[in-house]
């Protein structure tokens, strides 16, 4: 025998068609309002306490100066080299630490005599009156029990007064506010004002050390570099001298008279030419000459022949001589003895003219050879003199390169003694970096403890911690309060909720105080089993919890109850072998009961193991097992006589065991047609029903979905937020029965 064939196999969980379930609002409403005295109780304490530090707590009072940091210098001169750097975006970061630097600080105890100050004294910690104490009961001194050198009085208050200052800049501003908080107004504006006008001294005074330190630098080496120059100019001159060497160059750049070799180069270099000139000419004059005298013509082509008295004479008279030849010869004829005495003696004066010109070629002989002897002597002067200067254009670049490195030395003397005039005009002048914008002004509230400010803070957090602590209980409660939040931690469905009433309200006659809502509750339960699914609607239904004292058995001897008044056929099945309860809830005698079926194997209306309860309800108890619960459940016989109990009634009530006792309710689970788990309102454990949940999974059945039992009606309609709770909340007479008009 089998399960019903339209039943067969694991039916797909309802809780796969519903969407996830957090933790919403109306979720949060109703933890808030099952948790309510919590959050007030946590509300109360975070103002009480809040309530009772403002009370005890010291006012202390805020004072603040205003400071613009604004690097500037003064244009006079270039000094960038000396003067402040300008600012750039660590300007402001730099200063802000300079006004939180111990040294300042100091300063400020110094000039406000604070070490005398109540405020600034040292006080025992907890811990050091402790180890006094113990020091004094055991005798043996635990601390130092010296007193304090003045230096260290001044290193504590200077401590205790950084941390009742501080100082805050805007962005994109160059504007810092210092600001000082103690318990008394007038000491926190004069420690705001110290601070600000100590902090000014101070970028007045690191402006003039600056520039003292420049004017030292300036004057040693102004010193060094008088010397280095004077030394370079003495080089130059001694350089100059010992190479013999006039002012090529003088130390001014200006340029002088060149050398006297130079001179003298130059001299022998224009002698040289004229010599030359000379002497080719002279040259070409003797070779006219000798031209001339080879050829025994020409000679008035010589000026150095025309030029000779002598010669001047002589042709004179042999120019006479030629016109009385002349003349004798046309009027003599050519025999005539005057004419051939003539003619001798004009022979005699050629020969002497003749004679004269070749001692003045030799003349010109002589004087090409002392020409040549002089340009040989002038060349020879040249080179002499052109190596002279050589050697001397040499020096004059070693002497230039001297020059060159006094020049600069003296100009880069200048260029100090410029800067150091320029610095000793500007010191005078020098402004702080910083001036004083706003004062600080004597404050007139208390700036600490803001009450106002430090009560909301507290109510937002005592109410955000009170929420909190709601939500985390809640979810670490034991158990589950609304179907909402059944859905939400076990993933199944819920189909309803079962009030908590007497046995008078779910009896046979029911009556009494919640009977009215305990039938209805019923009733919608049974019509959801009839409705789940039209076509295999469950037949043989289980039911289980995870753990005992949960409900079940109320659950399904009041839902067998209530099927068959509406008149179904119903049968309960009592399946939990192990501790029965379904004879007890309907008063019967346990035996004989399931185990005797099993015998028997039948149904029939004689069987003295089915008792007829009811018209329509029939209940078969556990009876006396002989074997192992186990072997019964798992028996062939029992999946047979749930088929025929599935063809007699129209629907099958199987009360099993929990599913953490044992493992029954898993094997049941596998021959019924689905399972409806059962869960304790606000009493059953997450995590059990949970494993409980996983174990029936586990079996591949069909679970249909969830009941919470044992539910208060009136505390569950105060807490929820769902519609079951707006229902009874808003609508209670609903399902009271109407009155009976009277006769």
């Amino acid at each position: 025998m089998t399960a019903n064939p339209a039943l067969t196999g694991p039916a797909p969980d309802p809780v796969h068609t519903l969407e996830p379930i957090g933790v919403p609002l109306r979720r949060l409403g109703t933890i808030l309002r099952r948790r309510f005295l919590l959050v007030l109780l946590v509300m109360t304490l975070g103002l009480g306490g809040m309530g009772l530090y403002l009370a005890k707590a010291p006012r202390t009072y805020r004072a603040e100066a205003a400071v613009l940091v604004e690097p500037r210098q003064t244009q006079v001169s270039d000094l960038q080299a000396i003067a402040a750097d300008p600012g750039n975006a660590n300007l402001i970061r730099t200063q802000i630490d300079l006004l939180r630097s111990p040294a300042l600080a100091r300063r400020v105890v110094e000039r406000l005599a604070l070490v005398d100050h109540p405020a600034f004294a040292p006080h025992d910690g907890v811990v050091t009156r402790v180890l006094h104490m113990a020091g004094t009961l055991l005798g043996v001194p635990l601390l130092d029990s010296r007193p304090l050198t003045p230096q260290e009085r001044i290193d504590n208050a200077t401590t205790a007064l950084l941390a009742m200052v501080g100082q805050q800049n805007e962005p994109r501003s160059n504007v810092i506010t210092i600001w000082a908080e103690t318990v008394s107004p007038d000491l926190s504006a004069d420690i705001a004002n110290q601070f600000a006008q100590q902090y000014l001294e101070f970028k007045r005074y690191q402006k003039f050390a600056a520039v003292e330190r420049a004017h030292t630098w300036f004057s040693e080496r102004l010193g060094e570099l008088g010397a280095k120059t004077r030394a370079a100019e003495q080089a130059v001159e001694n350089y100059r001298l010992q190479n013999g060497l006039a002012e090529v160059l003088n130390t001014r750049n200006a340029p002088t008279s060149p050398t006297i070799n130079r001179q003298q180069l130059d001299e022998a270099a224009r002698q040289l030419v004229i010599v030359s000139g000379e002497k080719a000419r002279k040259e070409a004059q003797l070779s006219q000459a000798r031209s001339a005298l080879r050829a025994q013509r020409g000679y008035d082509a010589l000026p150095e022949v025309l030029n000779s008295p002598l010669v001047q004479r002589l042709r004179e008279q042999e120019a006479n001589l030629a016109r009385r030849d002349a003349e004798l010869s046309v009027s003599l004829g050519e025999r005539a003895p005057e004419l051939m005495a003539l003619r001798s003696q004009r022979r005699g004066l050629q020969q002497k003219l003749q004679e004269e010109m070749t001692n003045a070629t030799s003349g010109l002989a002589n004087e090409v050879a002392a020409a040549a002897v002089q340009e040989s002597a002038l060349r020879a002067r040249l080179e002499s003199l052109r190596s002279a200067v050589t050697t001397e254009n040499k020096a004059e670049v070693r002497l230039q390169s001297l020059i060159s490195e006094a020049n600069t030395n003296r100009a880069i003397y200048e260029s100090f003694l410029t800067r150091a005039t320029q610095l000793a005009n500007v010191a005078g002048i020098q402004e702080p970096d910083a001036e004083l914008v706003s004062a600080a002004t004597i404050p007139s509230e208390p700036y600490s403890p803001r009450a106002g400010r430090l009560l909301a803070v507290s109510f937002g957090f005592s109410l955000v911690l009170g929420i909190g602590l709601a939500c985390m209980f809640d979810r670490m409660g034991e158990g589950v309060s609304t179907p909402e939040a059944l859905e939400a931690e076990l993933g199944l469905a819920s189909l309803g909720l079962v009030p908590s009433v007497g046995a008078k309200a779910r009896g046979d006659a029911p009556y009494g105080r919640g009977a009215a809502d305990f039938a209805a509750a019923l009733s919608r339960l049974r019509g959801t089993l009839q409705v789940i699914d039209a076509q295999a609607r469950p037949r043989v239904v289980m039911i289980t919890s995870a753990l005992p004292q949960e409900g079940k058995t109320v659950l399904a001897t009041s839902l067998a109850r209530n099927a068959a008044q509406a008149g179904w056929r119903v049968c309960v099945i009592d399946c939990d072998l192990r501790n029965p309860s379904v004879a007890a809830a309907f008063g019967i005698d346990p035996e004989p009961g399931l185990a005797q079926v099993l015998g028997t194997n039948s149904l029939s209306d004689g069987n003295p193991v089915v008792r007829r309860m009811t018209k329509g309800l029939d209940v078969i108890p556990t009876g006396v097992p002989e074997h192992d619960p186990q072997e019964l459940l798992t028996s062939r016989r029992l999946a047979g006589i749930l088929d025929m109990a599935r063809t007699r009634y129209d629907l099958v009530i199987v009360d099993a065991p929990p599913v953490l006792a044992a493992a029954d309710a898993q094997l049941l689970a596998r021959i019924v047609d689905a399972t409806l788990f059962v869960v304790r309102w606000e009493r059953t454990p997450r995590a059990a029903a949970r494993d409980a949940l996983r174990l029936l999974r586990g079996a591949d059945i069909r679970l249909l979905g969830t009941v919470l039992t044992q539910v208060h009606l009136s505390r569950f309609t105060r807490l929820s937020t769902g519609g079951l709770a707006h229902m009874y909340r808003y609508y209670p007479g609903y399902y009271r029965p109407a009155r009976m008009p009277r006769a």
